[in-house]
């Protein structure tokens, strides 16, 4: 059901190939992009396990040189970083899918206002 859902929502952007997602950095960068961010989105935004899960696996998928390029950009536009559920999902995400970008990622936490965002900085800290 939710794969589903994610399918046409991957299709609705240029009529990309859901299957595609393997070879993403192949596909014209805008539109690599946009696909990318419906996934983060599942990925971090949700707050059923299901969708999360489903976008995550899928994003694993993609080429790790090119994730790690652009991933923290295309986050950085649907990712409120000053939230504490959208901001730990995205932590997970990295350590799930892309650990290289771990520090990063923390680093833009402790920066945060946010005392239960610095938390979350605290608990991935030292995994």
């Amino acid at each position: 059901m939710y794969e589903t859902w994610l399918m046409e929502q991957i299709h609705s952007i240029a009529n990309f190939p859901y299957e595609d997602i393997k070879i993403l950095d192949k596909y014209p960068l805008d539109v690599s992009k946009q696909v990318l961010k419906v996934l983060i989105e599942n990925s971090c935004l949700g707050q059923n396990y299901g969708p999360i899960d489903i976008s995550r696996k899928k994003i694993n998928e993609i080429n790790k040189d090119w994730l790690n390029q652009f991933l923290l950009e295309v986050a950085s536009t649907c990712i409120d970083c000053s939230d504490e559920w959208e901001y730990r999902r995205l932590v997970e995400l990295v350590v799930l899918v892309i650990p290289e970008l771990k520090q990063e990622v923390l680093k833009l936490g402790a920066q945060s206002e946010n005392e239960e965002v610095r938390e979350v900085v605290e608990d991935f800290q030292n995994l």
